[in-house]
């Protein structure tokens, strides 16, 4: 015998709660016909016990049941298994009662003698704001996740401090001021300090300074009375408006016009602005998180930053140093976006070997972070076997080189005021103690070959200190 089985919507699973057995039947048999899995009780002892024991996409209860209310349900049924939703079933005289009940959760309440059409219009709409808060619940955990602390990664000195720092700011409403060349992060730090702040729950708007003409920029930051200007270019309210409540992040603002940054002053000092043609304030309650690529004391001395403004943004002052400096990351960034990229594929996992790693290891990284990432998923997308090799690593700004180049070899070539050569020393010392010695370990865990790593201990003289016997070994 064949044939299509019944589709059950989505599993949906109702529980219909009622002391009237022949109404509970009837619309137990109704629901069944539409699709929906069906469970009733009569009591709410009884639909209690149900609700802490198994799950609920929604609990549909007569107001009033023999051993209480429908009341007494709406804390388990809320607490339990992601939050049932709740349809209440009340007669006329009853209605006060449907609305208590609406003020503590529940989502609707229908009033006897009801069409039965009436009540399968309001479970689909119980069932749509569900879908909607369940959405919104994991997009906030993902943000949460995105936007975690973690996400700055590095284990460098620099890194930790500015972690460290960020975490003790997210906690203030203080304006921030984030410098740092392009491609370090900063728009990801300025996130994440929104989202571990008490306004994650508004909005966090970004805007590039640089990419607004100058004519538009004022309309775009405060409105226009006319919203011409500021509808043609798509974005009638004004930035900071739209952003109220929550964050406005301004990158490269010492690229504002001099004049347009005094208003920008202005507004953070009277938490108003005044749209373009208008003499009527608006009220905003918005934090300012800025950026800029360059030295903010230098573009304050030269005149490009307005000095009042500079001072009230540099409440605390966070830089983001490029690769360059902070060469311990650049192995645990590799690994993290190989980790992300994997999670978010359906496919095998990509791992990568040790001569992939050596040769990004040898790049100068004149993008820094961001130039490094792309890399790494173009060498993922390359790669074949579920292996990125160094045939899969293409570098598309090779002609770029910043102020420190790096050399061929695993970690980096000599530079003129040994920075760089000092702190490669180091953390090769650090990872030779780390593996007690073990040089297969510590060439894995930095990414070059055992050749590499033995001419590496020979050229810096590390030696092994026998704090025992108080010799030095090599």
């Amino acid at each position: 015998m064949t044939g299509n089985p019944i589709e059950i919507k989505d599993l949906t699973r109702i529980l219909l709660v009622d002391d009237d057995a022949a109404l509970r039947e009837a619309t137990g048999i109704t629901l069944r016909k539409n699709n929906y899995l069906v469970s009733t009780a009569d009591t709410v002892a009884k639909a209690s016990e149900m609700l802490k024991s198994r799950k609920f996409d929604l609990l549909i209860s007569s107001v009033r049941l023999s051993d209480g209310t429908a009341l007494d349900l709406l804390e388990p049924a809320q607490l339990e298994h992601h939050k049932t939703s709740v349809i209440i079933l009340t007669a006329h005289g009853l209605i006060e009662n449907a609305i208590e009940a609406m003020r503590r959760g529940a989502c609707q309440y229908i009033v006897r003698p009801f069409k039965i059409e009436e009540l399968l219009i309001q479970i689909e709409h119980a069932l749509k704001n569900r879908r909607i808060r369940q959405e919104l619940e994991i997009l906030r955990q993902e943000i949460t996740w995105k936007y975690g602390f973690d996400s700055l990664v590095g284990i460098s000195s620099a890194m930790q401090k500015l972690k460290t720092l960020a975490v003790r700011i997210s906690a203030t409403d203080a304006s921030v001021l984030i410098s740092g060349e392009a491609g370090t992060g900063k728009e990801l730090l300025a996130k994440t300090i929104h989202y571990h702040s008490g306004r994650r729950k508004n909005k966090f708007v970004p805007v590039d300074c640089t990419s607004i003409p100058e004519s538009l920029l004022e309309s775009e930051l405060f409105g226009d009375c006319g919203r011409a200007a500021a509808a043609a270019f798509g974005n009638p309210k004004g930035r900071f408006e739209e952003a109220t409540g929550g964050t406005i992040f301004l990158d490269e603002i010492a690229a504002v016009p001099r004049p347009l940054q005094k208003k920008i002053l202005q507004a953070m000092q009277n938490s108003r602005i005044f749209p373009v043609g208008s003499a009527d304030p608006v009220k905003i309650d918005t934090r300012v998180i800025a950026a800029t690529g360059q030295d903010p004391d230098a573009l304050a001395r030269d005149g490009h930053f307005h000095n009042d403004l500079y001072r009230r943004l540099n409440v605390v002052p966070l830089h983001i140093p490029p690769l360059r400096e902070r060469i311990n990351d650049i192995a645990a960034l590799i690994e993290h976006f190989i980790r992300i990229e994997n999670a978010s594929k359906v496919r095998d996992r990509i791992s990568i070997s040790a001569e992939a790693m050596e040769k990004l290891l040898s790049h100068s990284w004149p993008g820094n972070v961001h130039e490094l990432e792309t890399t790494v998923k173009r060498a993922m997308t390359m790669s074949r076997n579920g292996q990125i090799t160094d045939s899969d690593i293409m570098f598309l700004n090779a002609d770029r080189q910043p102020a420190h180049a790096f050399g061929r070899s695993g970690l980096a070539a000599p530079v003129a005021d040994g920075t760089l050569e000092e702190s490669l020393k180091l953390r090769i010392e650090a990872t030779l103690h780390a593996t007690n010695w073990n040089y297969t370990k510590t060439a894995i865990k930095l990414g070059i070959g055992r050749t590499t790593l033995w001419r590496k201990i020979k050229k810096y003289d590390i030696r092994k200190i026998d704090r025992t016997r108080e010799t030095v070994t090599r």
